[in-house]
């Protein structure tokens, strides 16, 4: 499988847009296309057009989890697919167009999707597991027998009663991608643990992963440096057992990634906007 970076929080090119977010295309090695991910806005269509990507030829996209940063493009690929003439299946969790906020019950920023998005035909909610065919399924898990981010905490959702809870992050999903006897975890920030997700992963697969394409969300929101170094490090051994190869961005941070790396050297790489890979 190949990856692109359409969109991401930082570009060496200065052709390419950057933006807090994420967006990647994926090229599978029977010639299926999958969009993960649109970014925060239309930039990530720009950012395509520059690399020579037709987002519209996707044979799917999917939307990783409610946040405006992963899924805020939307509008714009939907317009996109119009304008081509193109019905692209849009995958999206179950829960992902509530209302989600980032701060406190008290003091907060609404950090959601346009809720108007889910009428539209073309967006499929789907449930914990789906099998795509041909490889790739969609999964959630709700496992957290490993550590977790502490910046979750500072992540809510409108609950009950219309009170501002801790997000559970029902809405997000990952996929798994199986192909050519080699199998990829693609997630978009890992709320649930990274190695939770892994874990899920391999529990479907029946098999170990041989490559893992992932935000591991360890970059504190508010300083963009590293949110817990001893966390990190501890994680950096866990992911050296296995023998997966890693590939980063995003919501990892590069001071997180400085920390991996001590660990995993050439095992990690961290993916820019127009980084490409083959996984």
């Amino acid at each position: 499988m190949r990856v692109t970076v359409l969109m991401e929080n930082s570009t060496p090119s200065s052709r390419l847009a950057a933006r807090h977010g994420l967006s990647l295309w994926l090229e599978l090695e029977d010639g299926r296309r999958v969009l993960f991910d649109m970014g925060p806005d239309d930039a990530f269509l720009a950012n395509a057009r520059a690399l020579g990507v037709d987002v519209t030829s996707a044979d799917l996209a999917v939307l990783s989890h409610g946040h405006y940063d992963h899924g805020g493009g939307l509008t714009a690929f939907l317009a996109a697919c119009t304008a081509a003439g193109r019905d692209v299946p849009v995958y999206v969790r179950e829960r992902a167009f509530e209302e989600h906020v980032s701060g406190t019950p008290e003091r907060h920023h609404t950090i959601g999707l346009d809720p108007a998005l889910a009428a539209d035909a073309r967006v499929r909610v789907v449930g914990e597991r789906l099998d795509l065919g041909g490889g790739l399924t969609l999964f959630s898990t709700a496992r957290r027998a490993h550590p977790v981010a502490r910046s979750n905490g500072r992540l809510l959702m409108r609950g009950p009663g219309d009170a501002l809870v801790p997000d559970s992050f029902a809405h997000e999903q990952c996929l798994l991608v199986e192909e050519g006897g080699r199998r990829t975890l693609v997630s978009g920030c890992s709320h649930g643990g990274i190695l939770n997700l892994m874990d899920a992963a391999e529990a479907l697969a029946g098999a170990p992963l041989d490559a893992v394409v992932a935000g591991f969300h360890l970059m504190d929101p508010s300083g963009g440096t590293v949110e817990d170094a001893g966390l990190t490090r501890d994680l950096a051994r866990e992911m050296a057992s296995r023998r997966a190869t890693y590939h980063t961005f995003h919501c990892t941070g590069t001071d997180a990634f400085a920390l991996l790396r001590d660990e995993l050297g050439g095992r990690v790489r961290y993916l820019h906007v127009g980084s490409r890979a083959e996984v």
